[in-house]
């Protein structure tokens, strides 16, 4: 029964969204780690993200070995700034980490046209963002490689801990894959084809999720946005968190360093957030 209701929420975000595949994780953290891992990425590759975000999405890009490349925000949306991405891109570079911030959605039309010029992997962070949608319709986490979702207390749809990672159809990704390393790299019973771990969502919460999507939706989506910059998040750039500053993992995004330090003063005024766009809950 436990594992019955694990895959019958699975199966509900797969049909409701046309998705290749879903799979329930513990957490947001989780949810990044194990597709950027399925990469097999060396020392020396290259992702590219905002610093404006939770140090989780960086974090995650450092477990799976990687070297966290920031591109600056644009100043009204306050997400990462396509037109600045294409500049930072090396030979190294190996993905791109959008991050739907503040229930806000990046332009993923432009990001996913830059993504197929230089054949890049691109997993959306969509932990603040479940329910919104972009200005062509397409659900926030939907339109990628990958989206990853967090249901911590905090989110708009919460479990208070867990998340989801959705394998849209055309990813370039491996959904087995993905899903072998959620379960310490199984597939089948004790045969461990690859290194993995345990980021099995509990099927408790798998059935609050479940619930919250099938009754509840319209409360979800209403909460989108609740967590902003006018309420502290987030006072600093990725790149000078302590943590950073010690793995001598730099940046330069002087808007982002402008808008986080108008964070921190509290001086920061909001004209953004009342254009939140839902997606279609049908």
């Amino acid at each position: 029964m436990p594992v019955a209701i694990r895959n019958m929420f699975e199966d509900y975000v797969k049909q409701k969204y046309d998705l290749l595949d879903c799979i329930a994780v513990n957490n947001g953290t989780s949810a990044l780690i194990a597709p950027l891992w399925s990469m097999e990425l060396k020392k020396g590759d290259e992702v590219i993200t905002t610093p404006l975000t939770f140090p989780a999405t960086t974090n995650a890009i450092v477990i799976a070995g990687a070297k966290p490349v920031f591109v600056d925000i644009d100043e009204e949306t306050l997400l990462i700034d396509p037109d600045k991405i294409e500049e930072a891109i090396t030979p190294r570079t190996k993905a791109i980490i959008p991050v739907h911030l503040y229930g806000r959605v990046c332009d993923m039309e432009k990001i996913n046209k830059i993504s197929k010029k230089h054949n890049l992997v691109v997993i959306e962070d969509t932990a603040q963002a479940f329910g919104a949608s972009c200005h062509c319709g397409k659900p926030a986490g939907m339109m990628s490689d990958v989206g990853t979702f967090s249901f911590y207390k905090t989110k708009n749809l919460s479990t208070f801990e867990g998340g989801m990672i959705c394998i849209p159809k055309g990813s370039s990704l491996s959904p087995e894959k993905v899903r072998s390393i959620c379960d310490q790299g199984q597939v089948g019973k004790y045969n461990h084809e690859h290194i993995g771990f345990n980021f099995r969502l509990a099927e408790p919460l798998c059935l609050l999720a479940l619930e919250q999507m099938k009754l509840h939706m319209v409360g979800v989506q209403s909460e989108l946005g609740f967590r902003g910059p006018t309420k502290g998040h987030y006072p600093k750039v990725v790149y000078k968190q302590p943590a950073y500053v010690r793995l001598g993992i730099t940046g330069f995004c002087p808007i982002a360093e402008k808008i986080t330090k108008q964070i921190s003063e509290g001086t920061y005024k909001d004209t953004y957030s009342k254009r939140i766009k839902h997606a279609d809950d049908t």
